[in-house]
């Protein structure tokens, strides 16, 4: 009775796990951050629109045609389809993102734009190396909400600091959807928010100055 009990709970937990780690989706996190720089970008600014709208294509609606990978068609073992929906996330991210960059460098978009594509393209790559080449589970979940999260502390400071819990949100689902352990998710974070503080270094934005252009 107890076992029979436990494996219940033990399957919620795994499937709301797995529900909150959909909803903290590296595009649909991405999507967030750029409608909120772009809310507080001047309207004066140069190619503001057309950035604005390229950058959400490349970074949060193209990479969010993996989510049809989660269809199951004719493969109905789930954890074979999550994984093939992993696999599709990775392709459709190291393809979109660095066409998008290209192409938002050669538009001259506004620079917190290219710098984000810039970001989200390193880290995709350095998830690859970390996965595929060096066989370490690090957490991509973890390093797509621990990018726009650093991201937007970098820039706006206190206000920006609540999305911090979205750390140990995205470290419990991951957790209990077994998809990660503790350290792969830190890993993931650590990873993100050190390339993400670089590359807004490197472009010259200024720490906690809420100017993000």
């Amino acid at each position: 009775m107890a076992n029979s009990i436990n494996g219940k709970i033990g399957k919620i937990l795994s499937i709301a796990g797995e529900v909150v780690s959909q909803l903290l989706n590296v595009p649909i996190l991405s999507g967030a951050m750029i409608v909120f720089i772009f809310l507080r970008l001047p309207t004066n600014i140069p190619n503001r629109i057309s950035g604005f709208s390229l950058t959400l294509v490349f970074l949060c609606l193209i990479p969010l045609g993996s989510l049809f990978f989660y269809i199951p068609g004719k493969l109905r073992d789930w954890p074979k389809v999550i994984k093939r929906q992993r696999i599709a996330s990775f392709v459709f991210m190291i393809v979109s993102y660095p066409i998008g960059f290209v192409i938002l460098r050669l538009t001259h978009a506004p620079k917190i734009y290219e710098a984000v594509a810039a970001t989200y393209t390193l880290v995709t790559l350095g998830l690859i190396v970390f996965n595929l080449i060096l066989r370490y589970k690090a957490s991509g979940h973890a390093a797509g909400v621990a990018g726009p999260v650093g991201a937007l502390v970098y820039i706006y400071g206190l206000i920006a600091t609540p999305l911090l819990a979205l750390l140990p949100l995205v470290t419990l689902a991951r957790l209990f959807a077994k998809g990660h352990d503790i350290w792969q998710t830190v890993v993931g974070a650590l990873f993100s928010l050190s390339i993400t503080v670089a590359m807004l270094w490197a472009y010259g934005f200024i720490p906690l100055s809420g100017v993000p252009y």
